[in-house]
Formats: structure tokens, C-alpha cells, sequence
């Protein structure tokens, strides 16, 4: 079968190549024919080599697939069921965090995409416990963004909390900020803003009005802080989510933010460092949560989210294509002519095209 495989180290060194089908090769294995598959800012830089990867590795850790083939010791899942898979292929389990059930902050985790094979191919093999049951009528493309739902969802939900009074600013207007939009006008924040670039007012905004966002902001046209001062009658957000990674942005989130008022950090910024203005922090005691990645937890909510909600999560997607054009597809992305693209198997791929 062909994957797209980064097939070694440095920058570039990706492209389609033949790979093995897998096999079970440990009773608890499960045996996926992939139906779809994501991409995220993760396989750029794997792509650029700004993230850690282990070649030749298959990319790409977003993916749904149908059960074909289960190992002797599965017992919760048999072949035709439709699920998607945490990735969390490899942590050590004997860690201080493993040990506190936070398995996604393990320094020796190795994920689909980067550290194992990953889900730009025709089939996968994944530990039983990582699976999660897709709700019915999710279709399979809009379940390959359950982790990134799930990222929202832990870092948004769980670690910070939204509330139905909520006035909440998203800051980045990429796949995370709309489903993070999403996420809180889901959870009855009663006001939802958007902040991005204006090269966002394409697709990205729209997308995010479309998803639970009641207005969106160009930071090239307006000032964020000011605006949101207006629209909260001087007060500040009561919540802002970082979903940008951009200093600029950060750097204006305490000035934002209401006294008392809180910010959930998702984005991550290409340089280990932004400044904030800490003393405007200190005097507002705002509570700041650091974030990465997913919870146990966090995976089922977000499935049933994507299950109930009467909302078009397919707004957020802006591609289906095969991984024959995955140079295009990267483009775009890096271009902002994208918000999420989905790699979909050449047999699988007619269904989307009609």
C-alpha cells in the first residue's frame, strides 16, 4: 500500500512512498482500514523538520477507519465498527505523569505521524484502549477531528471551564480557534468574537460565524482590545482562548482579559518565548492555563458533542483530497487557504467529489 512518509531527517524528505500493510502483532491490536485523515500543523513541521519524528514514520495522527480485524484479547470491539484512535501509541506508563493518568504528557510518548506509522495510508494498527466508538451519523471525515475536538475540549472545557455568561474571545482563527468558537458557544458563552489576520476573512472567518462565533475580528483593521472593551461595556473578556501561537497576539491577551477573568493557552509559538505584560496579569489575578494536548476524558465528550450538536462541523472543512496532491493541500495550509484538509483513501475519495 502507499503512504505519505517522511523517510528521513532534515528538511523536506517527504513524499509518497511503499509501505507495509500492518499486521496484529499483539493480541490487544485492533486492525483499521482508514477512511480519513486530517492534517495538522504537526505534519508541517514534521515536513520541516521543527518536530521530533523518527523516519521512515508514515504522517499523520487526526484519522477515523472501520474495524477489520481484532487480536485475541480485544474484547470491546469487533470489525465493522467505526471509530477513531488517541495518539498515545507508545507512553511508558511508569512516569510520574503516566501515573497521574496524564499519559499526553509523557516524555516518552511516541504518536501516529511522527513517532509510530501514522493514518496517511490505506490501514493502521492501534492499541485496543486508545479506540473511541463514533456516534451514529458522524461521518467519517468529521470524526477525523475528534482529537483536535478533543484537544478543545481538555483545554477549554476541562482545564479552564467556560460559563453561560461568558463573553469569550478566541484569538487565532485557524481549525482550533473555530472549533474552540464552537466549543464555547456549545458550552452557552453568551457572546463569542474571533480575532485573526485578514487574510482569515476568506474562509477561516466565515467558517467560524458558521460554527458558533456571533462576530469576527480583523486585527489589520481594528484594534482587538479595544473593540472587545467596547462590546463588553468596559469590562474585558471574561475568557480568552490562545489558539495563534503569535507574540503579537499574546503579548495583548492581559490587556483583554476582565479583572479576575481567565486565559487558556493552546497555541504553541514557533520560538519558546513571548513576552506578556506581567505586571497588568498580576494586578487582574488573571488565571492562566498552560495546555497540550488531549485527556482520556476529553475524547469521549468531544465525540458526543460532535454526535448532539445541530451545527455543521463539515463548515471546518475546506479540503478532501487523495494523498497524490498532498504538496497542494500542505500549500494551502501554510498559505491560510485552508482550515482543515482532509486526506481521504483513493477508494474512499469518489463519495466527496460528487
Amino acid at each position: 500500500m502507499l503512504g505519505l512518509v517522511k523517510y528521513a531527517k532534515g528538511v523536506g524528505n517527504v513524499g509518497i512512498r511503499e509501505v507495509e500493510k500492518p499486521v496484529i502483532s499483539q493480541p490487544n491490536q485492533v486492525l483499521l482500514k482508514l477512511k480519513a485523515c486530517g492534517v495538522c500543523a504537526t505534519d508541517l513541521h514534521v515536513l520541516h523538520d521543527t518536530f521530533r519524528n523518527w523516519p521512515p514514520v508514515v504522517l499523520g495522527h487526526e484519522f477515523s477507519g472501520q474495524v477489520v480485524e481484532v487480536g485475541s484479547a480485544v474484547t470491546d470491539f469487533k470489525p465493522g465498527d467505526r471509530v477513531v484512535a488517541e495518539p498515545k501509541t507508545i507512553v511508558c506508563g511508569k512516569c510520574d505523569v503516566c501515573k497521574q493518568g496524564k499519559a499526553n504528557l509523557c516524555v516518552h510518548r511516541r504518536a501516529p505521524g511522527w513517532g509510530v506509522n501514522g493514518g496517511m495510508t490505506d490501514y493502521i494498527a492501534v492499541p485496543e484502549h486508545l479506540l473511541h466508538r463514533i456516534p451514529p451519523g458522524v461521518p467519517y471525515d468529521v470524526a477525523a477531528m475528534a482529537e483536535p475536538m478533543a484537544i478543545t475540549v481538555h483545554e477549554v472545557d476541562e482545564r479552564c471551564g467556560v460559563n453561560s455568561s461568558d463573553i469569550v474571545v478566541v484569538v487565532g482563527a485557524g481549525p482550533i480557534g473555530i472549533l474552540s468558537a464552537f466549543l464555547a458557544k456549545s458550552r452557552g458563552a453568551c457572546l463569542v468574537i474571533v480575532t485573526g489576520m485578514g487574510r482569515s476573512g476568506e474562509m477561516r472567518f466565515p467558517a467560524a460565524l458558521k460554527l458558533g462565533a456571533d462576530m469576527v475580528i480583523d486585527v489589520e483593521k481594528e484594534d482587538p482590545t479595544k473593540r472587545v472593551m467596547e462590546l463588553s461595556e468596559g469590562l474585558g473578556a471574561d475568557l480568552i482562548i490562545e489558539a495563534s501561537g503569535a507574540p503579537d497576539a499574546i503579548r495583548r491577551l492581559p490587556e483583554m482579559a476582565r479583572i479576575g477573568g481567565r486565559i487558556t493557552c493552546i497555541g504553541l509559538c514557533q520560538k519558546d518565548e513571548a513576552v506578556i505584560p506581567w505586571n497588568t496579569a498580576m494586578y487582574k489575578q488573571l488565571d492562566i492555563h498552560f495546555n497540550f494536548s488531549s485527556s482520556y476524558t476529553s475524547w469521549d465528550k468531544a465525540l458526543r458533542l460532535m454526535g448532539s450538536t445541530k451545527m455543521d462541523l463539515r463548515n471546518a472543512i475546506s479540503h478532501h483530497e487523495t494523498i497524490d496532491n498532498w504538496e497542494q493541500v500542505f500549500n494551502d495550509i501554510e498559505e491560510e487557504r485552508a482550515i482543515k484538509a482532509m486526506l481521504i483513501p483513493e477508494d474512499e475519495i469518489a463519495a466527496y467529489k460528487k
